[in-house]
């Protein structure tokens, strides 16, 4: 049995040092192959691949700070439109022919264009203006003429017995500065004073030149 022991001993010595010199040869084999890489010369790079496709969106990042408020803008005042317009009214009779209607009340005269005294108009705005008058009537006649300068643009005549009749009539006119507009009564005045008349006279600018 001794003599069992001593050559299982043996054996295992001599398996260890088999064991051993295997290790350091693998050691020694993968040393050598990592310093032959390393003195092998290396190629030029090769051409580069094509570009892959583009990623997911990413999130949205958080706001920036507010600005500075901006400089304040240049304020520019817009010279007014012109204004010229009277509105007139008279109750009443009217006067002799060839001569203005002076009007007896006033509703809108704020240019001081129309002069209430003659009942005439004077253009102070050139451009264009829409004149007008309306009448009304009870057992009497009427002929009117919207004069220019002395020029009659426009006449309306109409008549009325026991019943209220009404006449109008307007003109859309080009005017320079100066230039004079008025009503004109056609009748006799005897004529023009029977029955009841109440009159009304207009005008205003359109567009200024």
């Amino acid at each position: 049995m001794p003599g069992g022991r001593g050559r299982a001993r043996s054996m295992n010595t001599a398996g260890f040092w088999i064991l051993a010199q295997l290790v350091l040869l693998l050691v020694a084999d993968v040393k050598s192959s990592a310093d032959s890489e390393l003195c092998e010369p290396r190629g030029p790079p090769g051409p580069p691949g094509p570009i892959g496709p583009p990623g997911p969106r990413g999130f949205a990042g958080m706001p920036g700070p507010r600005g500075r408020p901006g400089l304040p803008g240049l304020v520019e005042n817009c010279p007014p439109l012109p204004q010229s317009a009277f509105s007139v009214k008279l109750s009443g009779p009217f006067p002799g022919p060839s001569q203005p209607i002076v009007f007896q009340e006033v509703l809108y005269n704020h240019q001081g264009h129309f002069n209430p005294a003659t009942g005439v108009f004077t253009c102070s705005v050139p451009g264009v203006y829409q004149f007008g008058f309306d009448i009304e009537l009870f057992q009497s006649a009427v002929k009117v003429g919207l004069m220019r300068n002395g020029t009659q643009l426009r006449d309306k005549q109409a008549e009325a017995g026991d019943s209220h009749e009404q006449a109008s009539g307007s003109s859309i006119l080009e005017l320079e500065k100066g230039d004079r507009v008025w009503l004109e009564s056609k009748l006799d005045k005897e004529e023009s004073e029977k029955g009841t008349t109440h009159t009304m006279f207009y005008g205003f600018l359109l567009n200024g030149n």
